[in-house]
């Protein structure tokens, strides 16, 4: 076999492993949301101080774990584009251009974003989806808490200073590596040097 026929059969297994990469994030993203919200309407419906108390903190990590799930398909869309850019080389330029399409109809996927909110692009889908789910996990949490504070009696002020503490830390980190996204840079460099 040809040197750069080999090439191109290793490159085209890469764009493969990617691409199921992508969907296996995607898929676990929305059997983990929905996991985390039969969880927190169980909690709910149990009524009880314990089970109250665990759903600001079911919200918390379910967003962050969310980000966890974004983390990896952004890994499995960077290197895609880059082997899409390799076999275009090859094959042509404009022989593969689902990077190119998943940019424009989902997000860009170097703009600087906290979780899958895309600030310069704040009325796209996937950045109103983000919003949304905020915002009903927010609703969730305000609501365990209009329940959970009168039975808490002065204790009440601690655990909703904890729970901003550690709400805060999570968004903070999650908004600083997100927006920063020096593994998305120190990748693409890696790429680059590679090509």
């Amino acid at each position: 076999m040809e040197k750069s026929a080999q090439k191109i059969e290793l490159w085209m297994e890469q764009l493969r492993r990617m691409r199921e990469m992508q969907y296996a994030y995607h898929k676990k993203f929305f059997h983990g949301l929905y996991l985390f919200l039969v969880l927190v309407v169980g909690c709910l419906l149990w009524d009880s101080p314990i089970s109250l108390a665990l759903v600001p903190l079911l919200v918390i990590t379910a967003g962050t774990q969310s980000c966890f799930y974004l983390h990896f398909v952004d890994f499995a869309r960077i290197h895609a584009r880059f082997v899409e850019g390799r076999l275009n080389k090859v094959l042509g330029n404009s022989a593969l251009v689902g990077s190119e399409i998943e940019d424009l109809y989902f997000y860009p996927v170097d703009a600087p974003k906290v979780g899958g909110f895309v600030p310069s692009a704040p009325l796209r889908f996937f950045s109103f989806f983000t919003l949304h789910w905020t915002l009903v996990w927010l609703g969730l949490a305000t609501f365990a808490l209009w329940r959970l504070l009168p039975m808490m009696g002065p204790c009440g002020r601690h655990y909703l200073w904890l729970l901003g503490l550690w709400g805060g830390l999570n968004f903070i980190y999650l908004a600083w590596f997100f927006y920063k996204a020096s593994d998305r840079h120190g990748m693409d460099s890696l790429l680059k040097k590679s090509s």
